[in-house]
């Protein structure tokens, strides 16, 4: 299945690597860790003292670098995930949340979500461009540190997380046994720190997100019942991707109209950006899709039509439109809109923009910016902040696994729902494998947990996964007008990761408030 011209998969998967961590250590203890057979490692625990003043307000907590060892059902260990805590002293865990964040790919590791943008202390991408040592970590003023405390997991592969006795890492590369090992370690993070009575959150970010739907149904199934589940960048389906599907274009158009916006090659610069894009998805859904839907019985007025009607919103020819039978991919658009000033633009950031080799070619050689500013800074202060916490580890740091991304089981086992029968659902896993859609998890959980919110988050400039796609799936997760009100969406000048999108942030750090203050409040 591609996205495009390019594959959804593969980007989804292992260009998510966005996710972040620091700590300022102090006061290091260790804590003893429990024996286990031979050749199965023991927890690791390393903790420190840090402290943060935001506004006039100081934040003292407790950072913890260790791996959560987790077991089958036959009590046999399979693996260790390797996590970055946070945790404020002195409060109440009855009262205190708890958020489980990992990143996406699904092989990105998870520490770029700690050190870029919600951990205590956060390294500025923006106000840094260079990417030159030395990386300098300051204190967070939107850490989400103020609203929970926080547990960063790498997921097995990235980062130190890895399979253990008789499991191979391949073990876990799936939707579903991901999932799984994921569940798990929340589960033994609860009863390691005992906090089972605290309000729970996950937090996903990208392919994050598909995980996270399975896993808010796996967790309640486990006895975890969640308070809320927050998706940032969501993706959770991925069968509209394939090719053949006109669905993509329908909702990638308003990401190409907010980045032709932002560049000033659209009919309609000056407009506020959001009541031009309303405009654009009206479009988009109405007349461009039926036009798409027509295929080749389209009239050639009507294409011309609808060319010229596309090209002032996306800032391409008209004729160049035309040529690409109305449909342009996200890899042709991001190396033809800037194609005359000899620039392309970003894949996780349309705003961003980067010089190939080959200026006259079809595709884009990667996405440079993206990808320096988030591996150099990270690695650097990952291992700078852990040898001052005393925690060694000989092994690589993963920051993302390119392996797994290639040969991920994208099969899923489906809860059983209305309008699809138990029988339905086990052929459509073993026939259509790459059909991977998981809101059908989401709102399962959302029916098994009528309190649990849900709160989507998105860039305009993203194209990794476009806003209008998250829109159209929380659509369609089909629950009862009721549940509904416990779903919101929030919208970012920003891009992918936006997060390292200093005023994002800012926005977002007050939208989280809100969404944990709703969700832990009593009737």
């Amino acid at each position: 299945m591609r996205y495009a011209d390019s594959s959804l998969k593969a980007c989804v998967v292992c260009a998510l690597l966005m996710s972040a961590w620091a700590v300022p250590a102090m006061a290091e203890t260790a804590q003893p860790a429990t024996s286990h057979p031979a050749g199965v490692p023991e927890e690791r625990i390393v903790t420190a003292d840090g402290s943060i003043t935001i506004d006039g307000s100081t934040l003292d907590y407790t950072t913890t670098a260790g791996t959560l060892l987790v077991r089958k059902q036959d009590g046999e260990p399979d693996a260790e995930l390797f996590y970055m805590a946070y945790t404020l002293k002195d409060a109440d865990p009855l009262t205190r949340p708890v958020t489980f964040i990992w990143n996406g790919g699904p092989c990105g590791a998870t520490m770029p979500m700690d050190v870029l943008g919600f951990g205590p202390m956060r390294y500025d991408v923006a106000a840094n461009p260079e990417t030159r040592a030395p990386f300098i970590a300051k204190p967070n003023p939107h850490t989400l540190l103020k609203q929970s405390d926080l547990v960063f997991i790498d997921m097995i592969g990235t980062g130190y997380s890895r399979a253990v006795g008789r499991a191979k890492n391949s073990d876990f590369w799936g939707v579903d046994p991901d999932a799984d090992v994921t569940t798990r370690a929340i589960e033994r993070y609860l009863t390691l720190n005992e906090r089972w009575q605290s309000p729970k959150f996950i937090l996903g970010n990208s392919y994050g997100t598909t995980r996270a739907s399975v896993v808010a149904n796996m967790a309640q199934a486990r006895g975890i019942s969640l308070n809320g589940v927050i998706l940032v960048a969501s993706a959770l389906n991925f069968g509209a991707f394939s090719y053949g599907m006109d669905h993509v274009y329908v909702v990638s158009v308003p990401t190409y109209a907010a980045i032709a916006w932002h560049h000033g090659r659209t009919a309609h610069q000056s407009r506020h950006l959001r009541e031009f894009l309303d405009e654009v998805m009206a479009f988009a859904r109405g007349p461009y899709a039926e036009a798409l839907y027509e295929g080749n019985a389209l009239s050639p007025a009507k294409r011309s039509e609808i060319a010229c009607r596309l090209a002032g919103y996306i800032g391409l020819d008209p004729a160049y439109i035309e040529r690409a039978h109305l449909r342009v991919s996200a890899v042709r658009f991001r190396k033809e809109l800037l194609r005359d000033q000899g620039l392309v633009i970003g894949r996780m950031d349309g705003r961003e923009t980067a010089t190939d080799f080959d200026s006259a070619g079809e595709e884009p050689e990667g996405d440079y910016v993206f990808f320096r500013n988030v591996f150099i800074p990270v690695v650097s202060i990952l291992k700078e902040n852990l040898g001052r916490l005393g925690y060694r580890e000989d092994a690589e740091y993963m920051m993302g696994n390119w392996e797994a991304g290639k040969t991920w089981n994208w099969k899923h086992q489906l809860p059983v729902i209305a309008g699809i029968s138990k029988r339905e659902i086990e052929e459509d896993v073993n026939i259509f494998p790459q059909n991977t859609w998981v809101g059908g998890d989401l709102g399962a959980a959302m029916r098994a947990n009528p309190a649990m919110k849900v709160l989507q988050i998105h860039g305009y400039f993203d194209l990794a996964t476009p806003f209008a796609w998250g829109d159209y799936d929380l659509a369609h997760m089909t629950f009862d007008p009721e549940l509904r009100k416990n779903v919101r969406a929030e919208y970012y000048e920003a891009g992918h990761t936006m997060y390292v999108d200093n005023e994002a942030l800012a926005q977002m750090a007050q939208h989280l408030e809100s969404f944990y203050r709703s969700a832990t409040a009593h009737p």
